[in-house]
């Protein structure tokens, strides 16, 4: 199975470029999913706090101080990495192309990177990324954090229709 891990700080693209590699892969006839690490924590949010998935009144705060709870009071730093592995078992029946688009932290990267799959790492950039964060969450470490890693394979500005190309390219390339 493909995996592709799309990094990048909030409101960069991530999610739009993980759609538009899904949509080519399967115009070339791959079984392919979009998913999230995140999305543990989304549905913490939603039995603990009610959230409804809505983009426009997410929780940011909730999820990240629940995500840094797990990892560092609760010792865990690859918690939604083994419980995404765990995922793969099932995805693998299911899907060639496996696209998780909210890569944040470097284990999510790294871990992926040495796992038994084959794993195309992308960074997305964009000037528009993070305006609607406070300044706590912009300083959190899921905002910083993917750029310490320096080897990936793809980066993509995301300007105009660079996300589509992008995608486009990507799919070609690797698939």
């Amino acid at each position: 199975m493909k995996v592709i891990l799309i990094a990048g700080s909030a409101g960069s693209g991530k999610t739009y470029l993980g759609e538009k590699i899904v949509e080519e892969a399967k115009e070339k006839g791959l079984r392919a999913l979009q998913t999230e690490y995140s999305k543990y924590i989304k549905m913490y949010a939603s039995e603990i706090l009610g959230y409804d998935g809505n983009r426009e009144n997410k929780p940011r705060a909730f999820l990240q101080n629940t995500g840094t709870l797990i990892r560092e009071e609760l010792q865990d730093k690859t918690f939604f990495i083994r419980r995404m592995l765990e995922d793969f078992r099932i995805y693998e029946i299911y899907f060639d192309v496996v696209v998780i688009s909210d890569v944040r932290l470097l284990p999510e990267i790294e871990d992926m990177v040495e796992s038994v799959y084959d794993v195309t790492t992308i960074l997305v950039r964009s000037e528009q990324g993070q305006k609607n964060l406070t300044e706590e969450e912009k300083n959190h470490v899921t905002e910083n954090e993917f750029r310490k890693f320096l080897d990936y394979h793809y980066v993509v500005n995301n300007k105009d229709k660079n996300i589509e190309n992008a995608a486009k390219a990507i799919v070609e390339e690797v698939m």
